[in-house]
């Protein structure tokens, strides 16, 4: 009965320790994904603007029928391309966001 009690006293003292463990591990994972900012896209005037692009990463512009147009690679955080494309509805697609828009 001993040996009982003082295991459930040494869980009892454990657990909260591992509990705040926890907390401040979850806290720092918050922190990291504040200071990374998603990526953000807009078109006007058949201009496109992105900002927080990852670098490296592949833009895929697809038509509403499905036929992909172009694929842009991404050089900078911050892109500014001139599409030129007709008028149209598209579909922007860039590491896991996708975006429609209009060109008119």
């Amino acid at each position: 009965m001993k040996k009982f009690l003082l295991i459930l006293l040494g869980i009892c003292l454990i657990s909260p320790s591992l509990s705040l463990h926890a907390q401040q591990v979850k806290k720092e994972k918050e922190r990291v994904s504040e200071e990374i900012q998603s990526p953000e896209m807009y078109v006007s005037n058949n201009t496109l603007y992105i900002t927080n692009a990852p670098i490296g990463a592949k833009l895929q512009i697809i038509t509403i029928v499905g036929n992909k147009v172009r694929e842009i690679e991404i050089q900078s955080r911050n892109v500014t391309h001139e599409l030129n494309l007709p008028k149209a509805i598209y579909i922007f697609k860039l590491e896991g966001m996708v975006r429609k828009f209009v060109i008119k």
